[in-house]
C-alpha cells in the first residue's frame, strides 16, 4: 500500500535497534531493552507520529547507550542514523538524549544531565517533544507497574528504587520535574494531541508518587533536583526553570 505511512526504513531502523542494544537489559530485569524501545515507537505513534519520529523513537537512546554495546562512539552513531534515515531524524534522536557518551567513557554525573535535560525542553520543538515524551511515559508506566507489584508496604516500594541510582527523591522528582517542563515548553502550543501525552504522563507521575506516599509539591521540593526550584511572590516555589 502505497500510502502506508511506515515503510522499509522503520523496518531498517527496528533492525538497527536490535543489533545496537543486544545485550541490553532493562534495568535491574532480565527484559531485552528492545521492549523499551518498541513501547516508546509505539506511543509515539498512538499520539500521532510520522514514519521519521517512530524512527526516532526506535533509536532514541542509541547516542547514549549504543556507545557501550557497540564500541562506537555517540559521533559515529549519530552521523549512521543521518546518513541512512535523514539528519532530521538524527536531530530528534539527539534531542531525546541527556548524554553523548565516547565509546568505554562514563557519563556525566547524573544531576548535571538531567539539569541540562530539562532546561533543554523549553526550546524544543513538537517533534522532539513528543519522541522524549513517549520516551518519559513508556518509562513512567513501567516503573510504576514495578512500584505497584514490588509489595504493599511504603518499605517495600521504596526499595524498588535501590535499582537507580539517584534512589526513590531522585526518581520521582525528575518525572514530577518532566511534566512541568513539558506543560511548559513552547513547542507543544496548539497541539493537543501533545498535550493529551503529556496529561497522560502527569496521570501516570501522579499515580506514581501516590503509590509511593508522597504529594506532587513534596516531590519538588526534594534535595536532588532543588536548584531547579525558584522562588515566586509571597515566598512560594515555582515551577521548573527553563
Amino acid at each position: 500500500m502505497s500510502d502506508f505511512p511506515l515503510t522499509h526504513r522503520f523496518t531498517e531502523a527496528l533492525h538497527l535497534a536490535h543489533v545496537w542494544h543486544t545485550g541490553q537489559y532493562r534495568k535491574g530485569t532480565g527484559t531485552p531493552y528492545v521492549s523499551h524501545l518498541l513501547g516508546v515507537a509505539s506511543v509515539a505513534l498512538e499520539f500521532g507520529a510520522n514514519e521519521d519520529e517512530a524512527i526516532a523513537a526506535l533509536l532514541h537512546d542509541a547516542l547514549e547507550d549504543g556507545p557501550e554495546y557497540t564500541g562506537l562512539d555517540a559521533s559515529h552513531l549519530w552521523q549512521e542514523i543521518a546518513d541512512t534515515f535523514g539528519e532530521d531524524v538524527a536531530r530528534l534522536v539527539e534531542g531525546a538524549t541527556d548524554a553523548t557518551p565516547q565509546a568505554g567513557e562514563p557519563k556525566a554525573p547524573w544531576v548535571d544531565r538531567k539539569t541540562q535535560y530539562l532546561g533543554r525542553l523549553a526550546h524544543e520543538d513538537a517533534s522532539s517533544l513528543l519522541v522524549s515524551a513517549s520516551d518519559k511515559l513508556h518509562n513512567a508506566r513501567s516503573i510504576l507497574t514495578d512500584v505497584l507489584t514490588a509489595g504493599e508496604t511504603a518499605e517495600a516500594r521504596a526499595a524498588f528504587f535501590t535499582r537507580f541510582n539517584q534512589g526513590q527523591q531522585g526518581t520521582l522528582q525528575y518525572y514530577r520535574l518532566l511534566v512541568d517542563a513539558y506543560r511548559a515548553s513552547a513547542g507543544a502550543k496548539d497541539r493537543p494531541r501533545l498535550q493529551a501525552l503529556f496529561a497522560e504522563l502527569d496521570r501516570t507521575v501522579s499515580a506514581l508518587e501516590t503509590a509511593c506516599g508522597v504529594t506532587a509539591e513534596t516531590v519538588r521540593d526534594f534535595p536532588p533536583l532543588r536548584t531547579l526550584r525558584e522562588p515566586v511572590t509571597g515566598g512560594e516555589t515555582g515551577e521548573v526553570k527553563v
